[in-house]
C-alpha cells in the first residue's frame, strides 16, 4: 500500500501502477460506472492477463475479453478510479514518495506498457517530469541512461550492456523476459 500526498492509502500495487499509467484508461459513464481497464494487442496478451492477476489480488471482479486483435481487462470499482485519477494527476509524486523496490515496480509496469526492448531498451512516454524522476532513479542504481525527444514524446533510452544486465535483473515485467532483438 502507498501513501499519497493527501494521506490516502493506494490499495493497487506499484505494477499495476505503472501498467495502468502507461496503458490504462478510465471512465465514469452515463450509466454512473466507475470503470478502469486496459488494452494489450494479442501479441502482449501476458500483459493483459497480467493486469486481470492484479486486479483479482484487488478482490475486484474481473472482465477479460477479446476483441479485434486485443485483450481487454476490465474491472468496476470506484476505489480504484479514484487511485487512478489521482495518479494521473500526478505521476512524479506518486513515484517518489515509492520505496526502492516498488519503484523497479512502478518501472516494471510502466516499461511493460511503454517500453521497447531491442539491442537497448527504451521506456516511452509524454510525461517528461515522469521519465527524468525515473531516469534520476536508474542513474542512482549505476544504470547509464539518457531520454531523448522522439517528435511529441520523449523516451529514457537505456544502450550500455552493462545498463541493460542491470534493468534485465532487476525490472521483473513481461516485456524484458523476452529475448533482446538485435537490429
Amino acid at each position: 500500500m502507498f501513501m499519497c500526498h493527501a494521506a490516502c492509502k493506494f490499495l493497487m500495487d506499484a505494477y499495476l501502477a505503472g501498467l495502468l499509467y502507461g496503458d490504462g484508461t478510465m471512465n465514469h459513464g452515463k450509466n454512473r460506472a466507475f470503470a478502469v481497464w486496459i488494452d494489450q494487442c494479442n501479441r502482449n496478451k501476458e500483459i493483459a492477463e497480467e493486469a486481470s492477476k492484479k486486479f483479482r489480488e484487488m478482490e475486484l471482479r474481473v472482465h477479460q475479453y477479446g476483441f479485434l486483435d486485443k485483450t481487454r481487462s476490465l474491472v468496476y470499482s470506484k476505489n480504484l478510479y479514484k487511485e487512478f485519477e489521482i495518479l494521473r494527476e500526478n505521476p512524479v509524486e506518486f513515484f517518489d514518495n515509492l520505496q526502492d523496490k516498488d519503484k523497479w515496480d512502478f518501472i516494471s509496469g510502466f516499461f511493460d506498457a511503454e517500453g521497447t526492448v531491442t539491442d537497448r531498451i527504451v521506456i516511452y512516454n509524454s510525461h517528461l517530469k515522469l521519465l527524468e524522476a525515473i531516469s534520476e532513479f536508474l542513474s542512482k542504481q549505476g544504470l547509464t541512461c539518457k531520454i531523448y525527444r522522439f517528435g511529441k514524446i520523449f523516451g529514457v533510452q537505456i544502450y550500455r550492456a552493462k545498463s541493460i544486465e542491470i534493468f534485465r535483473k532487476s525490472v521483473r515485467g513481461i516485456k524484458i523476459r523476452k529475448p533482446i532483438l538485435r537490429s
